[in-house]
C-alpha cells in the first residue's frame, strides 16, 4: 500500500502543471445602423444590384460587401450617365469579460473586384472611385483604408481585384462608428447610331442583364460571385 501512495505522489509530482484558463476573447456587437445607395440615371442607361451586405461569420468578425452595376449606351438626343453612389453608418461595439491589463486591437482591410468596359466606336467611359472604410471613435477619426480609384475610356477595359491593409489601430472597449463609402458610375455621349454601352460590374449575376453586354466580350466567362467593394472589420487581442 505504502509503494502504491508513493508511486502516485511521485506521478503528481512529475505531472505538468495545468495551463491557466484562457482569458474571454472581445467580441463585436452591431447596433443601429444607416445604409443608402443612390442610383442616377440620365438617356439610355441601365443600373442593377444596389445592395449592401453586412455579415457577422463569428463573434469578432464583421464583412461588409457593397455591390452594384452601372451601365450607359449611346442616345440619340442627349448624354447617357448612369452611377450608384453607396455610403453606410453602422455603429458597433466592442466587448469583453475582464478587460484589466489587457489590450485590444481593430483590423480593416479593404478588398475591390470589378470590371470596367469602355468601346472605341461611339466614346463611353467607366469607373470605380471612393471605396473608403473609416472607424471612428465620437468625431475623432482613428484609422481610415481606401482601395485605389480606376477609370477606363476610349475602348480601354480593365479587370480589378485590388486589396488593402489591414490597417490595425489600437483600442478599449466601447462605442465606434464605421462610415464606408463607393461609387460607380459609366458614361456615353449621344450617338445616332447603335453602338455598345460603357459599363462598371461590381456586382454578382444577375445583377448586369447579359442584353447590354456582347458575347464577345472581353471578360467573356469571368466567376462574377466575389464581386463588389468588400470591408473586413475585426478585434483581436494585441500582441
Amino acid at each position: 500500500m505504502k509503494t502504491l501512495l508513493t508511486a502516485a505522489v511521485l506521478a503528481l509530482l512529475a505531472a505538468p502543471p495545468l495551463a491557466p484558463a484562457a482569458a474571454p476573447a472581445p467580441t463585436i456587437t452591431l447596433h443601429e445602423r444607416h445604409g443608402h445607395v443612390t442610383p442616377q440615371r440620365q438617356g439610355f442607361t441601365h443600373t442593377g444590384g444596389g445592395n449592401i451586405d453586412i455579415a457577422q461569420p463569428t463573434p469578432d468578425t464583421v464583412v461588409i460587401v457593397m455591390t452594384g452595376v452601372a451601365v450607359a449606351g449611346g442616345h440619340p438626343c442627349k448624354d447617357s450617365v448612369a452611377s450608384q453612389d453607396f455610403d453606410l453608418q453602422q455603429c458597433f461595439e466592442v466587448s469583453v469579460d475582464k478587460p484589466e491589463r489587457r489590450k485590444f486591437q481593430l483590423s480593416i482591410e479593404a478588398r475591390v473586384i470589378g470590371l470596367l468596359r469602355s468601346h472605341k466606336k461611339g466614346g463611353g467611359a467607366a469607373e470605380e472611385s471612393g471605396a473608403c472604410a473609416t472607424i471612428l471613435s465620437g468625431p475623432a477619426e482613428l484609422v481610415t483604408v481606401c482601395a485605389p480609384a480606376h477609370s477606363v475610356a476610349g475602348g480601354e477595359n480593365l479587370s480589378i481585384n485590388c486589396h488593402e491593409g489591414p490597417c490595425i489601430v489600437p483600442v478599449v472597449p466601447g462605442k465606434y462608428t464605421l462610415h464606408q463609402t463607393f461609387h460607380i458610375a459609366a458614361t456615353h455621349p449621344k450617338a445616332l447610331l447603335p453602338c455598345k454601352a460603357s459599363s462598371a460590374e461590381f456586382a454578382p449575376d444577375p445583377a448586369l442583364d447579359p442584353l447590354w453586354i456582347s458575347y464577345w466580350e472581353p471578360f467573356h466567362g469571368a466567376i462574377k460571385k466575389d464581386f463588389g467593394f468588400q470591408v473586413i472589420l475585426k478585434v483581436s487581442e494585441a500582441p
